[in-house]
């Protein structure tokens, strides 16, 4: 893929591998959707993401249209079977130069639990290490995020340091972990071993 193409070029878009939600790309008119989930309780209280109002939200999916031509991030709406918005995932940025991308995600509580955001976030590894050539997917998480945390470790990414102070959240400064997945460790994931396991038969440690 060359640094010019734009997610319209893509030959194909991440593939979900469920009749029941797929991913797309945002449109507007989705920020109603957003505005909807963001606003109820809980959604939002461990991570930095801004209280939402319609206004933002559509500038935010704007945002998110001018970065698909310009290449510079590819966020995709997790889109349930009638084509309504129920979740983002994606990368906020990636850098073709270096080859790494920051994957960021959110869904709507009612879909809490029912494995939606996992398979949305290995469709997105997929398509990174394959269609872009990643070679590096990070994400920050804030320290008190346990659901969040749980996915990523699921998905194969390692804890690679705590980032004291690092976002201001709601007029807070909080503490964000930093977890990072490279492609050949995703590539050994996906033929059935972890890169905690493969870690822990070389080293001999175990994290118990």
């Amino acid at each position: 893929m060359t640094d010019t193409t734009t997610v319209e070029d893509q030959k194909s878009l991440p593939i979900l591998g469920s009749e029941d939600f797929r991913l797309r790309p945002l449109r507007l008119g989705d920020e109603a959707a957003l505005l909807e989930y963001l606003s109820q309780p809980g959604v939002i209280e461990h991570t930095s993401i801004p209280a939402p109002t319609l206004e933002s939200l559509t500038a935010s999916v704007q945002r998110d249209i001018t970065a698909y031509a310009k290449s510079t991030s590819f966020r995709f709406a997790v889109a349930a079977s009638d084509d309504r918005l129920i979740g983002i995932c994606g990368f906020n940025s990636w850098s073709p130069a270096h080859r790494h991308a920051e994957l960021a995600y959110d869904l709507a509580p009612q879909y809490w639990g029912q494995g939606v955001m996992r398979r949305a976030v290995l469709a997105m590894l997929t398509w990174g290490f394959s269609e872009l050539g990643l070679n590096r997917v990070h994400a920050f998480v804030m320290t008190s995020n346990h659901r969040s945390i749980r996915l990523l470790e699921r998905c194969g990414f390692s804890r690679e340091g705590t980032l004291r102070q690092y976002r201001i959240a709601r007029g807070e400064p909080k503490d964000f972990h930093l977890y990072a997945l490279l492609a050949q460790d995703f590539a050994r994931t996906a033929r059935g071993a972890s890169p905690n396991q493969t870690m822990q038969r070389t080293t001999g440690r175990s994290d118990a």
